[in-house]
């Protein structure tokens, strides 16, 4: 369930970062078929705040800085990022592939941290992400080191709407190729959430939360490079649960 007023608060912030231009208050409500007295009234505390200025009176209107600046101190004293983050651009650096951070949110999977390759040709995706979870390599490395009882609630609310010709369609599918990732040593998404996009991931608990790191890129490259791929996100792994032993000693 979301709140109302923050859901349409962030849709106003999403949309400035779509356009990148100032807009009125109407031509806002219009966009995010909200009333225009609604509209006006958010535009309005988020001005008293100072989060948006007018660039003239009842003209258009854009956000200031504040925001930046709010995010940003928030940023530099995340726990995660500033501990873990070093440690995935390292596994892009050894690698050249894309590396994502990822917890569970609900039925699908949160990109918390993306480090992209250096690649012409790489995967790409945003911060704030949710992928489906039973097409996410990710997920399966999750639900893998989950306790039972959480692991059979969650599944038993999973849904597997077809994304690609290769994506899991039922829990027997779904089952089998978390237990096969099991038994390889680490849990792949080859082709089922993008075409001709392979994922290989493990998971690790920071903070005392189950959490997954992937590597992402063209099939062709992983085709090329699985094992030294595997090896090295391992190692990444180990390091991850070295810092997270680390921070709960402090």
């Amino acid at each position: 369930m979301t709140v109302r007023t923050a859901d349409r608060t962030l849709d106003i912030f999403e949309s400035f970062a779509r356009r990148q231009s100032p807009i009125t208050v109407s031509d806002l409500a219009r966009e995010l078929s909200l009333p225009t007295s609604t509209c006006f009234a958010l535009v309005r505390t988020l001005v008293d705040r100072g989060f948006l200025y007018y660039l003239r009176p009842r003209g258009a209107f854009y956000p200031t800085r504040r925001l930046s600046q709010v995010a940003d101190a928030i940023a530099h004293h995340d726990p995660i990022a500033q501990n873990v983050r070093p440690l995935l651009k390292a596994l892009r650096d050894a690698t050249g592939e894309t590396v994502i951070l990822g917890k569970l949110q609900g039925l699908g999977v949160v990109y918390l941290e993306i480090i992209e390759s250096h690649h012409a040709v790489r995967y790409t995706m945003t911060v704030g992400s949710v992928r489906a979870l039973h097409a996410s390599s990710i997920g399966k490395a999750i639900v893998s080191a989950m306790e039972a009882e959480p692991r059979e609630r969650l599944l038993s609310q999973l849904k597997y709407p077809r994304i690609t010709d290769r994506t899991i369609r039922s829990r027997a599918q779904y089952t089998r190729s978390v237990e096969e990732g099991r038994k390889r040593g680490y849990w792949t998404n080859v082709g089922e959430s993008s075409p001709d996009v392979m994922g290989i991931a493990l998971p690790v608990r920071i903070f005392g939360d189950l959490y997954g790191i992937n590597l992402v890129g063209p099939q062709s490259r992983f085709d090329r490079n699985l094992k030294s791929y595997a090896e090295a996100l391992k190692a990444t792994i180990r390091k991850v649960g070295a810092v997270r032993t680390a921070l709960y000693d402090d």
